[in-house]
Formats: C-alpha cells, sequence, structure tokens
C-alpha cells in the first residue's frame, strides 16, 4: 500500500490522508513519553537547579498534556472505560498480595 504524504514547510513529509483525531492521538502519545523521559531526567538531575528545571518542564508538559486528553474527550477521541468499582477492589487485592511477596529489607 502506497501512501501519500504532503511536503511542509520545514521539509519534513506527513502522510496526507492524517486526520485532526490522527494529529491529537500522535500528540498525545508524544507527551505521555516525553512526562516518563522527565521523570527519568528528574531522577537523574545532579543539581539542585538543573532539578527545579527539569521539573518546571515536566509540570508544563502534563499541563499540556491534560488539556489535549480533555479537548480529545470533548471531541469524543477518547473514551476510557471507567472502571468498576469491583474490578478496581480486585487489582487493589492483587496488588496488596504482591506486596507481600516482596522480600523485607
Amino acid at each position: 500500500m502506497q501512501q501519500t504524504t504532503t511536503q511542509t514547510g520545514g521539509g519534513m513529509q506527513t502522510p496526507a490522508n492524517m486526520t485532526e483525531q490522527d494529529w491529537a492521538t500522535d500528540v498525545l502519545i508524544l507527551e505521555k513519553h516525553l512526562s516518563v523521559a522527565y521523570s527519568t531526567a528528574l531522577n537523574e538531575a545532579s543539581t539542585q537547579p538543573l532539578f527545579d528545571l527539569i521539573s518546571t518542564i515536566c509540570r508544563e508538559t502534563q499541563a499540556q498534556q491534560h488539556k489535549l486528553y480533555d479537548m480529545m474527550k470533548q471531541q469524543g477521541w477518547y473514551n476510557p472505560t471507567p472502571e468498576t468499582p469491583q474490578a478496581l477492589q480486585k487489582t487493589a487485592q492483587i496488588a496488596s498480595a504482591d506486596l507481600t511477596k516482596l522480600p523485607v529489607h
């Protein structure tokens, strides 16, 4: 299957048939990956000023991610299935049981 691409002003080629929903989904996934990367960077920051800078960037990224999520939800593009209280309780019980298997230090 051949995919048509368009040339952007910056020289990037993008699929011509991507919808706004496709773009929003791609950006949301990117924002999620950035949040994970910033979290790792926070754990490895070697100085307090660096930690503070990364922390600020991480919070801003997470705020943007949440705004995008809200917009996608309003558009009907992102509809996570709510969990039932019973399913949440079962997951909590499994997690508690797993904790008892960890070695005590």
